[in-house]
């Protein structure tokens, strides 16, 4: 009998045969895929990981390499992520082989030796990142061999249209398509994409001649949305590793999956995260294989750790989205999501990572922590089984890419017109918008920088033009710095510094804190988690942060919430329907049929579903359970603070949108208000209790007014500032190691406030951390009342829970006598040295620990001896000895005797009391003095020196010497 013919049987002999031996038959996505690829079209290839949509992709480009007459590189792949780089290059080495054709990797690790020799022997095909292609279209040798590109493959492409790398790329390709003439066929990939159309145009180097292939929904997939409650047993376990029974339960379900299953990826939102659910699992099971692997890591422990899960060393990785993507990194049979993924394509990504075949099921479970975690997660998860995912958004025109690529094409080729180089970056689709005035001011803010020239024909040059006519007999010619200010620029990732905090009871490193958390939180007084441990700020210095532990974790921010995505709109009016679909159940019907209802028709266990009944039961006593349509204000006060919750389920970015405006309006009426949103609540704190005035507020907005109160109030906001540094590094107008203390970056704000550095700040943050379009929506439906509100007196369980910002897994709180013990250790471990003020002989050198009470010189018996930092030891001896010789002494070093003197004199009048006291940071003989006149002793005394050191700390840098 013939055998069944199939797609691979329209590929080349040689190739069709290597196709059949790597494939037991065709994928469904290749059936599709391969023959569209053939025919010469462009397209975007939508499928699930381990669908064989690579393969789709590349059999076609392979298949023309044998098939078609064709120069070095013919084939530029690009991925978002260097790991996905290297993995990629191990896949295709195989097909290179056997095919007999070259395939190279460059990134920014890629070593000079291997950039020439790709230079002088270009591959065939060729694996970059965007930020590569930036650099290489502009390098003379390698732009001749980029002329030969025929085929262009963006892998993960949902990774960049959301964000500025994707509007530099669409640029970049832009430029790479005058290069080739054209010509190139264009591949698009991914795995997860909500707005198909969208991501199409995004890239369309075609205009319109592409193909969407979509087979996202043919893999099986299995998610489950479990809260264990704790059992016997689960108390004693919190004790031992110091954490609740309730936290130690969730950890112990996380033990049993991984001793269950082959490879498990457990994923966190943030690295914090990553840290703490690393090291409470290895606390817990210490022979348990586990590993860690996320982006702050170092290259090296990063492929070591995804080497050993590979050879099954390690059974878990914990990880965050550094392994979202579709790296191959082993037979991984399960994933984990610690607390809910916040969205949809999150859960989707990470879950596809688990059965890397079409044949397996993706198998996952979402371990979710409280209440409003729990209706969270079965809403993304009940989503994502349906298979709906959000709205990939299309990032805008923007100022400081724009920058970056005029400078670029002026590297590409030699004083080109301003005109067309306009006409270039708007053939880009999100560029095509940008006006002409725009971008002439953009050019003159370069010449500002002393990036470029604008040269004319002797004209008067214009400060603001309306059309592109007007642009006419002008051309750019780059200056000097040009070139430096490109190359480090390649990327739009900003370059964040980190500030070691030091714990200023043992006086050791702790951990970090990145530069955008130090700017907008970095204030002394301010409270902060981090590592698992509450903190409160003492001081910040260039490069550290001084800080002492907490025993409350009240109001603390934790150092992660940055790193956190927003919850979508669609997902908190979901977990609104919820909670109104569990409010007429519990109505209807006993508990325990209810839950009987939600597991059987939402992906979740009895015991998450509990958690959201008990708490919805809660507000139902409260008398009001807000819903998706119905929004509850209530207001609080205690304790002589002032809240108004307002019940919100509109999201992430909507609550904060509307409640920035609505902050801003109720300052003129009540003064001072703090804001603090999460996706299902608007809090505020108040300086009165006027709650009229919040109601009559949240109700007089005008939808139409929501941008002008933004762009009034986002310029004095710690978030408008920090954006403009990001901007202002990728202008070139500041260095990216610059300072990043308030007063630093409010002096480059006012400088720079009106220019496209200042308009492509706000731009960003509108973008990225605003959403004006639905808040506009929601007021207009509110004003309508399709949305209806409720106010009520009372603090309900659900503001409750928003106003406790409980964070996960936190560390023990450690009682103030625990605290104090530290800092005495600390103390008494401080090295000093003692020198005779009588004679100048090094009297002995120890610890506070084992300093007596009195002490005598071994020379010449004297009792007046001084106490000096031990590293001064030998300088003081000699100092003291050239003093009482009578030898010519700097006046600088006469202070040091006087000091000396003074130290003797405390020491002989209190003893080892003196000592502990020296030995403090900061600490001179007049603070130690005016210590120890007071008679303190014990923990009293040590509450004197730890304030010493804190005022030390907060004044140090107006110290001189």
């Amino acid at each position: 009998m013939p055998t069944e013919r199939n797609v691979f049987d329209l590929l080349e002999p040689e190739l069709q045969s290597l196709a059949k031996k790597r494939f037991a038959k065709p994928t469904p996505i290749q059936e599709k895929v391969i023959p569209a690829l053939l025919a010469g079209g462009n397209a975007l290839v939508i499928s699930e990981t381990g669908s064989g949509k690579t393969e789709a992709a590349l059999l076609p480009l392979f298949n023309s390499l044998l098939k078609v007459e064709h120069n070095p590189v013919t084939i530029l792949y690009i991925t978002p992520l260097r790991s996905l780089n290297r993995d990629m290059l191990k896949r295709i080495m195989w097909w290179a082989v056997h095919l007999d054709f070259e395939v190279g990797v460059r990134h920014g690790d890629t070593s000079n030796y291997e950039r020439k020799m790709q230079t002088a022997n270009p591959p065939d095909m060729l694996i970059v990142t965007p930020e590569t292609l930036q650099a290489i279209l502009t390098a003379r040798i390698m732009r001749e061999h980029l002329k030969n590109i025929r085929h262009i493959v963006i892998d993960e492409v949902h990774e960049l249209v959301s964000n500025k790398r994707g509007l530099q790329l669409a640029v970049g390709l832009e430029r790479l398509k005058k290069l080739t003439g054209g010509n190139a066929q264009l591949v698009e990939l991914s795995a997860t994409v909500g707005s198909p159309e969208r991501v199409l145009e995004f890239f369309n180097l075609h205009r319109g001649t592409a193909d969407i292939i979509n087979m996202a929904k043919s893999r099986a997939i299995s998610i489950s949305v479990e809260s264990p409650r704790p059992v016997k047993g689960d108390k004693a376990l919190g004790e031992r590793i110091f954490i609740g029974p309730a936290t130690a339960a969730r950890l112990r379900r996380i033990r049993e999956i991984i001793n269950e299953r082959k490879a498990v990826l457990t994923f966190t939102n943030t690295r914090e995260f990553a840290e703490i659910l690393s090291s409470r699992i290895r606390n817990l099971d210490s022979s348990l294989p586990v590993d860690t692997h996320h982006s702050s890591l170092s290259k090296n422990v990063r492929i070591e750790a995804e080497e050993r899960f590979k050879r099954e060393e390690v059974k878990a990785l914990i990880c965050t989205s550094s392994l979202e993507l579709g790296i191959d990194i082993g037979a991984i049979d399960f994933v984990i999501q610690y607390m809910s993924p916040r969205q949809v394509s999150k859960l989707l990504q990470r879950i596809g990572r688990a059965g890397h075949s079409l044949e397996r099921v993706s198998e996952g479970a979402v371990i979710a922590t409280d209440a409003d975690d729990c209706l969270e997660a079965t809403a993304i998860a009940s989503l994502g089984m349906r298979g709906w995912i959000e709205d990939t958004l299309a990032y805008p025109k923007s100022l400081d890419v724009l920058a970056h690529q005029i400078v670029g094409i002026c590297l590409d080729e030699y004083r080109p017109e301003t005109g067309k180089i306009f006409s270039l970056v708007r053939a880009a689709n999100s560029f095509s918008s940008l006006t002409a005035d725009e971008f002439w001011a953009v050019c003159l803010l370069l010449e500002r920088l002393r990036l470029v020239w604008i040269n004319s024909d002797s004209r008067e040059r214009p400060e603001k033009i309306k059309e592109e006519k007007e642009m006419a007999g002008y051309s750019i010619r780059l200056r000097k710095a040009a070139w430096q200010y490109y190359y480090e620029n390649l990327t739009t990732i900003p370059n964040i510094r980190n500030y070691q905090i030091i714990n200023m009871i043992t006086n050791k490193p702790v951990g970090s804190l990145d530069a955008e958390f130090v700017a907008m939180h970095g204030a002394p007084g301010t409270s902060f988690i981090c590592k698992g441990q509450s903190w409160k700020i003492i001081s910040t210095t260039e490069d550290r942060i001084y800080a002492e532990p907490l025993h409350s974790m009240e109001a603390a921010i934790p150092a992660w919430e940055g790193e956190l995505i927003p919850v979508p709109y669609e997902v908190a009016q979901l977990v609104g329907s919820l909670r109104r679909e569990v409010e007429g159940l519990l109505g209807k019907h006993p508990k325990g049929s209810v839950l009987k209802t939600l597991t059987a028709k939402y992906p979740v266990t009895a015991d998450a579903a509990r958690k959201m009944c008990v708490l919805v039961m809660k507000q139902m006593k409260f008398g009001f359970v807000p819903n998706e349509n119905e929004v509850l204000l209530e207001f609080h006060s205690a304790g002589g603070e002032h809240w108004a919750v307002i019940h919100s389920c509109w999201g992430s970015l909507a609550n904060d949108t509307i409640g920035r405006a609505l902050s801003s309006l109720l300052m003129d009426r009540l003064g001072s208000v703090g804001l603090q949103t999460d996706p299902y609540r608007i809090m505020l704190r108040l300086q009165k209790p006027d709650f009229q005035a919040v109601e009559q507020t949240l109700r007089g907005i005008e939808p139409g007014d929501i941008r002008r109160i933004l762009k009034h109030i986002l310029p004095d906001t710690e978030l408008f500032r920090w954006r403009f540094m990001h901007v202002a590094q990728r202008l070139g107008i500041v260095s990216k190691d610059s300072d990043y203390r308030k007063a630093y970056i409010k002096k480059i704000v006012e400088n720079y406030a009106n220019t496209p550095a200042f308009d492509e700040a706000m731009n960003e943050v509108l973008v990225e951390k605003q959403d004006i379009e639905r808040s506009c929506q929601i007021l207009k439906r509110l004003k309508s009342g399709e949305i209806r509100t409720r106010t009520m007196q009372g603090l309900s369980p659900m503001g409750e829970l928003g106003l406790r910002r409980k964070y996960e897994i936190i560390a023990p709180r450690r009682a103030e006598g625990e605290i104090f013990g530290l800092f005495r250790k600390r103390l008494m471990e401080t090295k000093l040295a003692m020198v005779c003020v009588n004679c100048g002989s090094l009297a002995r050198q120890c610890s506070v620990e084992n300093i007596p009470d009195g002490i005598e010189c071994r020379r010449c018996h004297a009792k007046l001896i001084s106490i000096v930092p031990h590293r001064h030891a030998e300088g003081a001896s000699k100092l003291m000895r050239d003093f009482l010789l009578q030898k010519k002494i700097a006046k600088e070093d006469r202070k040091y005797i006087g000091w000396m003197q003074t130290t003797a004199s405390l020491y002989i009048t209190h003893g080892k009391d003196a000592a502990l006291a020296l030995a403090g940071r900061g600490v001179g003989p007049r603070t130690a003095g005016r210590i120890l006149s007071k008679g303190r002793k014990g923990d009293d005394l040590l509450r004197g020196i730890l304030d010493a050191e804190r005022q030390y700390v907060k004044t140090r840098m107006f110290w001189k010497g």
